[in-house]
């Protein structure tokens, strides 16, 4: 059974005299107030794609680590994170085959939610007491019903009318519309042809939409950009035809109307970014899409990493990166004082990082117990004790 880890609450006390005097609305107002203690925090996964996984914390006021938060059997070897309303949502990939829930503000252990064995889970989107998580080991999107418990498959397999298995990599959720993710792609990971975005109405678990994406492999988490953005609130999914060939892919934009459609977002080809995406977040303003962006030589050799941002008000991909040639950066997560943290995965000299705006704020990578992994493995909120 996880361990689970138990954040201390504040405790006050007061001195007087021997007179008890019980305080007044304002009074009491204030009182309730300073009992509670708000911490700016980032979580952090990773693995050794084996056995071994865990979590790791960011207290962004002292820059200390705490190690191994989650608890052992808690976090598999290849997991990746959301952090959606007051819950941390830790997948297991791979072998783990799960998903484990913990309170975003004390970090103890929810529940934990096994997905079925070989079915290889990849993201999490949330309506009300179910979760959505396209599996690429099934036929699409694996239901898990909390209350009571019962896991259902949603059948996708229509997408790839050869062997049945669209590669469903992502989720989101808006209302009661879940957003996912598929690409078309053989036994090899080649792609078949151009990607897919399926529309479920959680209410019915049908199918309501189909989209085709501008080029083939959707890649990574979807995010949403804010609705006063160029991107009008449009959904931003990063598409990767090719790990070493620029000239092809782009972060698209999917609308989400009544007949939702994609195309390229405008300045975001790969083409533009020089590299492709391992995760992107929206500042928490809303000003700035900030972009973790890797290259590979056409022999997979020489990886590069680094922190890239969009201006969301005018639609400019800023001129340079903003991190050194120096570092690998390969993850992030926008935090709510305006902070990035970011994963670099230097060899032999991996941790986190954190940025404000152009500026490091760290001086040297601050380890985390394993080296990072490759995009949607942090996050960063708010939390309160």
């Amino acid at each position: 059974m996880p361990r689970s880890l138990c954040l201390a609450f504040l405790l006050l006390a007061a001195c007087g005299d021997d007179t008890h005097v019980d305080p007044g609305p304002a009074d009491a107002a204030v009182t309730a107030d300073a009992a509670v203690t708000m911490t700016q925090q980032a979580l952090v996964v990773s693995g050794d794609f084996n056995m071994t996984g865990l979590m790791s914390k960011l207290d962004l006021s002292s820059m200390q680590v705490s190690q191994n938060v989650g608890g052992t059997g808690a976090v598999s070897g290849d997991p990746v994170i959301r952090h959606i309303g007051d819950r941390i949502y830790v997948v297991n990939r791979s072998a783990g085959s799960s998903i484990t829930v913990f309170d975003a503000n004390t970090l103890m252990l929810v529940e934990q939610y096994g997905t079925g064995a070989g079915s290889n889970p990849q993201d999490i989107a949330v309506v009300g007491a179910s979760l959505y998580v396209p599996a690429l080991g099934t036929a699409g999107v694996i239901k898990v019903d909390t209350a009571p418990l019962a896991l259902t498959t949603i059948d996708l397999s229509a997408l790839d009318t050869v062997d049945g298995h669209p590669d469903c990599v992502s989720a989101y959720a808006i209302g009661n519309k879940v957003y996912v993710s598929c690409g078309i792609l053989d036994e090899f990971f080649a792609p078949r042809g151009p990607g897919k975005v399926v529309v479920i109405d959680s209410t019915t678990d049908l199918v309501t939409a189909t989209i085709t994406l501008p080029t083939p492999n959707p890649y990574n988490f979807i995010v949403r950009s804010p609705e006063s953005s160029v991107f009008g609130g449009d959904l931003l999914i990063a598409l990767l035809p090719s790990f070493t060939d620029y000239s092809t892919g782009c972060i698209a934009r999917l609308s989400t109307g009544a007949s939702p459609a994609a195309t390229c977002a405008a300045g975001l080809a790969n083409s533009d970014i020089a590299g492709t995406v391992a995760h992107m977040d929206v500042a928490h303003d809303g000003s700035i899409l900030w972009m973790a962006v890797g290259t590979l030589q056409p022999d997979f050799s020489n990886p590069t990493g680094s922190l890239k941002g969009f201006d969301l008000a005018t639609g400019a991909l800023w001129d340079a990166p903003v991190s050194p040639s120096t570092q690998m950066v390969q993850d992030l997560a926008a935090c709510p004082d305006g902070s990035v943290v970011v994963a670099d995965g230097t060899f032999n000299a991996s941790g986190l990082r954190v940025y404000n705006g152009t500026a490091e704020v760290t001086t040297a990578p601050l380890a985390i117990g394993l080296p990072p992994t490759f995009g949607n493995a942090v996050v960063c909120y708010t939390a309160t004790n």
